[in-house]
């Protein structure tokens, strides 16, 4: 997804990249990068996507694998 559409899913959430910085008690450019794409942190992800109600693979797709532990045998 690109970075407009992150920040229309936000702004529709009412939550600005700044009030995920706040929250997190990061920079707001570190969001910004995130969001961008210049830069990963599963942290802020999450937070984008429990904001937007989106699924990480659906804002970034293939950027944050889902871990699953190996089956038992």
């Amino acid at each position: 997804m690109h970075a407009a559409d992150i920040q229309c899913h936000l702004k529709k959430a009412g939550i600005t990249q700044s009030e995920i910085a706040r929250r997190l008690g990061i920079s707001a450019t570190t969001v910004t990068y995130v969001v961008a794409g210049k830069s990963t942190s599963r942290r802020v992800a999450t937070a984008i996507s429990e904001a937007t109600g989106l699924s990480l693979d659906a804002l970034w797709p293939g950027r944050y694998p889902t871990t699953t532990p190996d089956a038992a045998p």
